[in-house]
């Protein structure tokens, strides 16, 4: 009975891994407009790797995260794209632009008001990291550390940094190991 159930919880993981996109189609997405009102034409993108992170302004573990996503994009900023994603109509620019300045975010923030990426990538919470390469392809999506264990319980630091072995895998022209890992975070109602 036992070997049963392990078998089930495998199976629901490989089909979960199965469901998720490998590739982005750009030309079915319509261009973006950042919160500071600049346009982003995402097949642009389609030539340098780039990271997506969906945010919520109230989720606890999204504003957590900032700091997390800070250093991964001063590390690695001058190689891959980091955009940031508000899925949803409920919050206002204003709101947005507060959630930029409180926790010092310097890449590009786009309001997903049409869940448009939310669709394309099959995001399910916030935060909730998709690494894309230059051609389109989904190398690494899922949590961006080890260091969320469930919703409002976490560890005292990550010890493993799924969204940064990735990006350096993926700069090293090494194969990225971890291509899922189930992301803990809020919720996205679509």
């Amino acid at each position: 009975m036992k070997n049963i159930g392990i078998v089930l919880i495998l199976l629901l993981g490989y089909l979960t891994i199965q469901a998720q996109p490998s590739q982005i189609d750009y030309r079915s997405i319509p261009t973006g407009v950042t919160i500071d009102n600049n346009q982003l034409i995402y097949n642009a993108l389609k030539d340098t790797p780039h990271v997506y992170i969906f945010y919520a302004p109230e989720c606890p573990l999204s504003q957590k995260y900032t700091l997390t996503i800070a250093s991964l994009f001063t590390k690695f900023g001058n190689k891959v794209k980091f955009i940031g994603v508000f899925p949803g109509s409920e919050e206002s620019i204003g709101q947005f632009q507060e959630f930029k300045t409180k926790y010092k975010i310097n890449y590009p923030l786009i309001k997903d008001e049409k869940l448009e990426l939310i669709s394309a990538l099959k995001a399910t919470v916030t935060p909730e990291a998709f690494l894309i390469d230059s051609y389109g392809k989904i190398v690494y999506h899922g949590a961006i550390d080890d260091w969320a264990i469930k919703l409002g319980k976490t560890k005292q630091q990550a010890t493993v940094n799924y969204l940064e072995n990735a990006i350096e895998g993926l700069l090293n022209n090494t194969a990225v190991e971890t291509r899922y890992v189930k992301p803990i975070g809020c919720y996205i109602e679509q």
